[in-house]
């Protein structure tokens, strides 16, 4: 039994702006680093509003406020005109992105693809991808250098392309360029999606993404079509996701979902899920490599539990959360009011647009204890009962909480205490770890390590 301790380790982050920026810093700033915007009052208060010239904006912070507008009252709070755009880039018919009636639809003909048994029958596929990793880093020579970032970053995508597509997709190596690419070019936020400037004005922070995504487009196309030939042949044949969404129907009507709707949706999956879970991975790394007990209890961990057993690893996914409130993937969650109303005691006039951010949220004096301190007991049984729902959203909450939840932490744990049990990742000294956002939070210049092959307990003692 381990001691409740721990690491004494507080992780960068940008500190508070003492006042609002300007109009023209503002857009600087959401620009380069949306984290860099917040004030010491959205760390310190259940509700903030004004300081955004565009708009009129709450940025949301007390829980039973957050499950109003996520829960209770989903009729007046309507998914933000920004969010939709930004989304919208290239997923416009996925489950992110549609709504009402479409993705009520959706959701229920998506949700048996991410129930617990499917889910956990995807772990030998992902299991597969890290001891591939391993045996890739034990060839190097000791103390070698790997970039993290692009290390989880490729073991995310390997994972997805054998969970989606068992039988391939195109060329592996083209897929992951065309993911790249859509992260340089479509991932950011525009300053003409922040202003409100209408979707017909050309965003030039976007040119070269539909070149990006041809070839990934074509080779999707063809892998629906090979998988329709051949769940034609064979209705039984075993299911990876493409599988189970292409022979889904809705429990309601009937109905399955259209080309459309299947492309883009895993579309979604790819894009969504590849780079929010490498990046949780990368900060799991990161702040391992910053904390030598919390290091030394995974490690110890992972060589305990047998194969696969995702839910032994309660110290790992312990630290997985931990990561995931310090540096949570989602920008934000935003909202527009659709009447006047009311939240945490302060009157909402119609058409505010309602901010909900998890990082916010996450590191907020009057819902954590010592807030900035990487404590990951605060997720261990026991512990993990006392924190109040709503104050920890990494994947969103109420019925649009991110589909893909289980799997991505499934996947995070897995691969961390693989990891962890073969080698130790030290920092390369001299470099300045900063959270950004592109897309997700990830470390601005990446993350480069030295891996050191681990001896077991057992090959030590003996």
């Amino acid at each position: 039994m381990y001691p409740p301790t721990n690491s004494g380790f507080r992780p960068p982050a940008p500190t508070p702006q003492a006042r609002p920026l300007g109009p023209l810093a503002l857009l600087k700033a959401l620009r380069a680093n949306p984290l860099e915007c917040w004030t010491e009052a959205h760390f310190n208060k259940p509700i903030v509003t004004g300081g955004f010239p565009f708009a009129r904006v709450a940025v949301v912070s007390d829980p039973a406020a957050v499950r109003q507008v996520l829960v209770e009252d989903q009729q007046v709070y309507c998914k933000s005109a920004i969010e939709r755009r930004v989304l919208a880039v290239r997923m416009r018919n996925g489950l992110v992105t549609v709504s009402g009636e479409q993705w009520q639809r959706q959701r229920r003909v998506l949700a048996p693809m991410f129930g617990r048994k499917m889910t956990t029958g995807f772990a030998p596929a992902m299991a597969r991808v890290v001891d591939a990793l391993v045996e890739r880093w034990q060839s190097r020579p000791e103390g070698s250098v790997v970039e993290i970032k692009s290390e989880m970053s490729h073991v995310a995508l390997e994972a997805l392309l054998r969970c989606i597509f068992s039988d391939g997709i195109g060329d592996p190596e083209a897929v992951g360029t065309a993911t790249t690419r859509y992260y340089r070019t479509g991932g950011g936020l525009d300053p003409f999606d922040i202003i409100g400037l209408p979707d017909f004005i050309p965003r030039f922070t976007r040119r070269g993404i539909g070149s990006a995504l041809r070839s990934y487009d074509e080779a999707l196309s063809e892998a629906i079509a090979e998988r329709r030939r051949s769940l034609a042949a064979d209705p039984n044949a075993p299911r990876d996701m493409l599988g189970a969404m292409l022979a889904a129907e809705d429990p309601e009507t009937g109905e399955r979902l259209t080309e459309t709707e299947v492309k883009d949706n895993v579309m979604t999956f790819f894009f969504a899920g590849q780079e929010t879970t490498s990046s949780t991975m990368t900060w799991v790394l990161y702040l391992l490599s910053q904390s030598p007990e919390w290091r030394e209890r995974v490690a110890e961990e992972a060589e305990s539990v047998r194969g696969n057993a995702v839910e032994a690893l309660v110290q790992t996914r312990a630290v997985v959360e931990e990561a995931l409130r310090l540096y949570p993937p989602v920008i934000g969650i935003t909202r527009t009011a659709l009447r006047r109303t009311e939240l945490a005691g302060r009157t909402i006039e119609r058409g505010t647009m309602i901010i909900i951010s998890p990082y916010v949220l996450h590191r907020h004096s009057l819902l954590w204890g010592d807030p900035n301190l990487f404590d990951p007991t605060r997720f261990l049984p026991g512990r993990a009962k006392t924190i109040e729902r709503y104050a920890y959203l990494p994947f969103g909450v109420g019925p649009r909480v991110c589909i893909g939840a289980a799997f991505a932490l499934q996947e995070a744990t897995l691969v961390v205490a693989t990891l962890m049990k073969h080698f130790v990742l030290d920092l390369v000294p001299g470099q300045s770890v900063w959270p950004v956002i592109e897309f997700t939070t990830k470390p601005r210049d990446g993350l480069r390590m030295a891996v050191t092959r681990r001896l077991s307990r057992t090959h030590a003692a003996g």
